[in-house]
């Protein structure tokens, strides 16, 4: 047969590895091609030796060792590397200004009026002084602008951070120190997410599950509403109180002090903000379905997405109109600092001097700032990925880690606490046109114009209407959803329960709402780690049987109790790694589930493996291993696997179906498990046989013994064992 001419030097990148010459090894008979496989992390093939008939392998030019040599690819990977922490020197020279000016600075500056009165709500639920919001919205935007990957994030305060923030501060009975610790908590918060996020560790952020996050936060709601009744209700009086049972039994104690005016402004407030949301509800629907619409729709639409800019005004009106000479006749927020804030260092200030001095609940602070980081994080990076996908754009959660905690570290500098992305804000960036980063740049200079120069008008913005606000936005975090419906698969994780998410959510909550927010998630953390070593060290371990009615196919007996088990053979599927961890187990259930095989008067011959799921193995693993054949062996049990893939495949042939005595002397290694059991079949037949040979011979006194048949031999009734082509048979899925 001719050779086939070499293939040209320019390949496709379907073919990128493949050998330059590979097409001529198909049809060439003068390759060895039965030399022994090696497995990479992408594939069974790998570049051959030098020595190989196979070809030389080339690289595709964005391989790292294609990179151009000397001075200039040097300089191309610092440049790179550089883009790659500073993205906005990526986007920044490219930048359309005619196209896209305009939809980020109209989309920046409506996000940023929006996220000004955002933010006095959220500096209200974090217990400190309401301009540390507004602050919140100043540098950290900016920052996050200059090293962020999504254009839409929006970068500021956030309702689920402040309550965490809250959690740490409701030790500290004066308004003064927790504003002071609040700009000390986003230093660390901001320092652990830049750390993580050079070290590339965005995973753990894994660990919070959708369960726990439910949990705690719907926990945090409940105390964000029960705080928020002072300010409803006007208690100026009201004694400082920590935990939820101590703030309800202060409220109880004060209650004959209620301002009935600002308690009546408070919930007219909530009335308007519900109608506004169903308007905003309404608007969205009829503007999505077929025109023409009417003139009014567009601008309703608007007025709803601000909705807590109008009553902020409508509020402030009435103070004003209402006052009785100078002074407001209900609580207010008083007097703000106006400016821009100040460049402070946050281990300088008095109460963190005083908290570094004296070390009270430095402890906990530090692990509180990691859970403020962790969380911060999640629920920016939740937010700007949706946003991602909607969008067709990729961000970086690694870079994004770091973007944030910078976001923070820097905003401590200027009297912020953490900031945080949020859902309403964000979704609204896509909705207004926000197209670059360059929208984050927009907002601080709406923000801080309205610092300079609107902050004497925010003195007679009534508490009641910031508790308005944010009992009615927190109502929304409320999620008892969640734990009914996994209240409704309330049974066996075989049979698709999940008890483990409903026991996680009811941990979380119950914890933060009497313990706090550092209680709540860390002891639900520790129960979901605890649950994922559980499985890695005792993953399932089933009896397969064959269901005939469904085309032969594989399932637990115990979910499928029609599936058919053959005398003498049993089919076990290991769920899991095997490694150190689990090995025992493995071993265990597989002594278990014989022994309960014999009781049922079933003696075992032939234990047939399942490795499908067995995705690794490690010395401790083979070492058990190998013991266990042992044993096995000397009992007159043989083993088969089956469905063994890869790296495991590869491990097993090595350390158990070499030398004189293999311990898996199975002619095949990459058989499904139909092959298994029908060579397991013909096992026990020929046992069974010799069995009866050994009986017969015994009670006429010859006393010879039978050979024993090798298992690449001839069968029982002179059939070929399955070791020649009729045996040989793979499928796709075993390579």
């Amino acid at each position: 047969m001719s050779k086939s001419a070499p293939a040209e030097s320019g390949i496709t990148r379907a073919a990128e590895s493949v050998p330059s010459n590979m097409s001529k090894t198909l049809n060439s008979s003068e390759v060895d091609l039965t030399q022994e496989r090696k497995v990479t992390r992408i594939g069974d093939w790998v570049a051959p030796a030098p020595s190989s008939k196979l070809g030389e392998y080339q690289r595709m030019a964005d391989d790292d060792e294609a990179r151009e040599p000397g001075l200039r690819g040097a300089l191309q990977c610092v440049g790179s590397c550089v883009v790659g922490r500073i993205p906005m020197l990526g986007w920044l020279p490219q930048y359309d200004v005619r196209n896209d000016f305009f939809y980020d600075f109209i989309g920046g500056a409506t996000i940023a009026l929006i996220c000004l009165v955002q933010t006095l709500a959220h500096a209200a639920i974090a217990t400190t002084k309401v301009i540390q919001g507004p602050y919140c919205a100043f540098v950290p935007p900016f920052v996050y602008a200059v090293l962020g990957t999504s254009p839409h994030a929006s970068i500021s305060s956030g309702a689920i951070a402040a309550i965490l923030i809250a959690d740490q501060l409701q030790y500290f009975h004066d308004e003064e120190e927790r504003t002071e610790l609040a700009s000390l908590l986003a230093l660390i918060s901001g320092g652990m997410l830049v750390a993580m996020g050079l070290c590339r560790a965005a995973y753990a952020v894994r660990f919070l599950s959708q369960s726990l996050i439910s949990g705690f936060v719907t926990g945090g709601s409940v105390l964000i509403l029960v705080g928020q009744l002072k300010n409803l209700l006007g208690l100026e009086k009201m004694r400082h109180a920590i935990g939820v049972i101590d703030q309800v039994r202060a409220i109880y104690e004060a209650l004959p002090e209620t301002r009935v005016i600002g308690l009546c402004l408070g919930l007219s407030m909530i009335m308007v903000l519900q109608v506004m949301m169903w308007l905003k509800k309404y608007t969205v629907a009829q503007l999505k379905s077929q025109g023409p619409h009417p003139s009014w729709m567009k601008p309703a639409k608007i007025v709803s997405e601000m909705k807590e800019l109008v009553l902020v005004g409508i509020s402030i009106a009435f103070a004003i109109f209402t006052c009785n000479g100078d002074e407001p006749i209900l609580p207010v927020v008083g007097t703000i600092p106006p400016g821009l804030p100040p460049f402070q260092v946050p281990w300088r200030l008095p109460a963190a001097k005083s908290m570094l001095e004296t070390h009270f609940r430095l402890q906990e602070f530090f692990m509180g700032g990691f859970l403020v980081a962790l969380t911060s994080f999640l629920t920016t990076y939740a937010t700007s990925k949706k946003q991602a996908l909607q969008h067709g754009y990729q961000i970086d959660a690694s870079q994004e880690m770091f973007a944030l905690g910078m976001a923070g570290t820097c905003g401590s500098f200027f009297g912020s606490f953490t900031p945080s992305g949020s859902l309403s804000r964000t979704s609204l960036a896509g909705e207004v046109g926000v197209r670059t980063q360059m929208s984050g740049l927009m907002k601080i200079v709406v923000v801080g114009t309205s610092l300079k120069f609107l902050t004497p008008v925010l003195y007679y913005l009534p508490k009641a209407t910031l508790a308005a606000i944010i009992l009615r936005s927190t109502w929304q975090l409320v999620d008892f959803k969640t734990p009914k419906t996994l209240w409704s698969s309330w049974r066996p994780y075989h049979q698709g329960g999940m008890r483990r998410d409903f026991v996680v959510w009811w941990i979380a909550f119950v914890l933060t709402v009497f313990l706090g927010v550092l209680w709540g998630i860390g002891a639900a953390v520790f129960v979901s780690v605890a649950m994922i070593v559980h499985d890695a060290a005792m993953p399932r371990t089933v009896t397969l049987g064959r269901i005939e009615s469904l085309g032969n196919i594989w399932r637990d007996v115990e979910v499928w109790s029609e599936g058919r088990t053959f005398p003498g053979v049993l089919t076990v599927e290991f769920r899991g790694p095997l490694s150190f961890a689990s090995a025992d187990w493995f071993m265990e259930e597989l002594e278990r589930k014989k022994f309960l095989e014999a009781k049922r008067g079933n003696k075992v011959h032939v234990v047939v493996l399942s490795f499908g799921s067995v995705h690794d193995l490690d010395k401790t693993a083979i070492e058990m291993f190998r013991d266990l054949l042992t044993v096995w062996r000397k009992q007159s049990i043989s083993c088969i696997v089956a469905e063994a893939k890869s790296r495991v495949r590869l491990l097993l042939e090595e350390h158990f179906a070499r030398g004189d005595k293999p311990l898996l002397d199975q002619p095949k290694f990459m058989i499904n498990i139909d092959d298994a059991v029908m060579y397991a079949n013909m096992v026990v037949a020929r046992k069974i046989k010799g069995e009866a040979v050994s009986k017969a011979q015994d009670d006429s006194g010859l006393g010879s013994s039978v050979p024993e048949h090798s298992f690449t031999g001839a069968g029982p009734v002179g059939r070929p064992m399955p070791g020649g082509p009729e045996f040989q048979r793979t499928t796709s899925a075993n390579v």
